[in-house]
């Protein structure tokens, strides 16, 4: 079973932020020209990974990084299960809708109009989410990659998805090698 998760590439709240630091406020943030060539650069360790589809979070900055490693060579799946913990104004997505007119190739009609996290919100417009709500959608996932049989899949998708799947906190652009059946995770790039 070829299973890789992808984190995407650095965003344009990444580039600014950092933890202690007031929210930029930049939702659904896109990648940054850093990320830009981290997702360009990326291309080349999936050379050999004989990747036949891919299943990517419909945040803009993940949709950016699978387009730009992959170049629509691929059948890709949005699915929001995926998404990024809703900790910042980055993590807020944008409508099925907008992904719609700006991925014109891919299909987002499944999603609701509001597919992210939304709880009671704070001063800022939006809502924090729980770690046992991200730990939910990760077990679910894993759950879902076992019984689906899926292989030879990369999954786009963000840090702390990653993290909760995996064990692994991922830096921009890494790949990690994930067994779901064992639940056994080791990074492809980063020794």
């Amino acid at each position: 079973m070829s299973i890789y998760f992808i984190r995407h590439a650095e965003s344009e709240f990444n580039a600014i932020f950092s933890p202690g630091d007031p929210d930029p406020i930049i939702f659904d943030a896109p990648l940054s020209p850093l990320g830009q060539q981290q997702a360009v650069d990326a291309r080349q360790h999936f050379d050999n990974l004989n990747i036949k589809s891919l299943i990517v979070s419909p945040l803009t900055r993940t949709l950016q990084t699978a387009t730009l490693i992959f170049e629509n060579a691929h059948p890709v799946t949005i699915n929001a299960g995926i998404r990024e913990q809703l900790s910042y104004s980055g993590d807020v997505g944008s409508s099925p809708d907008k992904l719609a007119k700006d991925y014109p190739h891919l299909d987002f009609s499944h999603l609701e109009e509001c597919w992210w996290y939304d709880g009671e919100r704070n001063e800022l417009g939006y809502a924090i989410e729980p770690h046992s709500s991200l730990q939910g959608r990760a077990d679910l996932f894993s759950e879902f990659l076992m019984t689906s049989k899926t292989a030879a899949t990369a999954i786009v998708t963000h840090g702390n998805f990653i993290h909760a799947t995996t064990g692994i906190q991922p830096e921009n652009c890494e790949i990690i090698k994930f067994d779901p059946v064992n639940r056994t995770a080791v990074s492809v790039t980063h020794s």
